[in-house]
């Protein structure tokens, strides 16, 4: 008798103490999930909080998102005409494109928004002139604080057990496909593929991008940034041993963003894939 006695108290004892736990623990678990807004197929407006201030940027979850499993994720970068602080402008080029594809390809995207008064890279002082700019990029000195944070942010994602590491894409216009040529030796072995439109980029980095699968896109026409400037990239890129993609259209001024969303597999090509397994 004392020794079911004995039992018994101590039976109840542990429940005391492990019942109490175990709902904490389930609380816990239910306002963790509360703080992370995972509404699917819209751009849901966040805010990264980097070393060096705050970064707006939009994120997409695809259909059926589920977060015990990986998606690939996709960086998409805009042009200089979508800078601002409104968390909106950003999505003026490629969005439904885009949004239609994770959906399509069960993949996330995120768009972060330059603001007004910053750039995603930085040019050589003698860059300019009084007539027309010649994008050459500083490649001596830093990120601009925009790209720092978007670096910091990408760093941010990849640690997150639902983004597939290894299918991590990065497609940006305009200056955004500055930013892509930039990003492709900034962060090496992060990227499995990469599309820049009608951007400029630094070629003495192209060893850095040999083995990233790439497609370049340009309009022939492009008084904004010359086409040269792609070009001078697909020709480094090749000296130093890759096999880069280009497209340019003839008759096509800056918007050539229209004409590659048009490709048909412009998001299939990217999709199929990944980084090799160290």
């Amino acid at each position: 008798m004392f020794w079911l006695l004995k039992n018994s108290l101590l039976f109840t004892l542990i429940a005391i103490c492990i019942v109490p736990l175990l709902v904490l623990h389930s609380s816990c678990n239910r306002n963790a999930s509360k703080t992370i807004d995972f509404q699917t197929s819209k751009y849901l407006k966040k805010v990264f909080k980097a070393p060096s201030g705050d970064l707006k940027y939009r994120i997409f979850y695809p259909e059926n998102f589920d977060p015990s499993k990986e998606y690939p994720l996709l960086l998409f970068m805009h042009g200089a005409g979508e800078r601002g602080n409104d968390n909106e402008a950003q999505l003026v080029h490629g969005s439904d494109l885009i949004a239609k594809g994770m959906n399509k390809y069960n993949a996330i995207s995120i768009f972060p928004q330059c603001p007004k008064n910053d750039y995603w890279v930085k040019f050589k002082p003698d860059s300019d002139t009084n007539e027309s700019r010649s994008f050459d990029v500083d490649v001596e000195n830093g990120p601009t604080e925009a790209l720092d944070k978007v670096i910091s942010l990408v760093n941010k994602m990849k640690k997150i057990d639902y983004v597939d590491k290894r299918k991590v894409y990065v497609i940006g216009l305009s200056m955004g496909g500055m930013a892509t040529f930039d990003l492709l030796w900034r962060m090496p072995r992060t990227f499995a593929a990469a599309m820049p439109i009608c951007g400029a980029g630094a070629p003495e980095k192209a060893s850095y991008m040999k083995d990233v699968p790439i497609r370049i896109f340009h309009g022939e026409e492009d008084g904004v940034v010359p086409v040269q400037k792609s070009r001078q990239m697909q020709e480094a890129i090749e000296t130093a041993g890759g096999k880069p993609e280009a497209f340019y259209y003839l008759g096509v001024n800056h918007d050539s963003w229209t004409n590659a969303f048009k490709e048909k597999d412009f998001l299939s090509w990217m999709f199929d894939k990944e980084l090799p397994a160290r």
